[in-house]
């Protein structure tokens, strides 16, 4: 390591109480406390070159599946044998 590593950079962030106190519950119970876990995640950024894990936007149902969701199955027909739900979705 060279000097400049040893630097120290001190970083703040505003986050929910909630949740800080269930995530340094499990740092505690894993026997880390909080800039531990921080200087793991910052490791594992640049051991990564990104987030070392996968971000994924929320599916948005399209027009179709919308549809699908609001459907009034009120007066849909019901099974009690999975042989007669297969009998029909084949016929079909």
């Amino acid at each position: 390591m060279n000097k400049k590593s040893k630097e120290r950079k001190v970083i703040q962030a505003r986050l929910d109480k909630e949740l800080v106190d269930k995530a340094e519950e499990i740092f505690k119970d894993i026997g880390i406390d909080r800039s531990t876990a921080l200087r793991i995640f910052y490791r594992q950024v640049v051991w990564n070159n990104g987030l070392p894990f996968e971000l994924n936007r929320p599916e948005i149902p399209n027009e179709e599946t919308i549809k699908a969701l609001n459907e009034d199955l009120t007066n849909a027909k019901r099974y009690t044998d999975v042989d007669e739900l297969f009998k029909d979705i084949l016929e079909d």
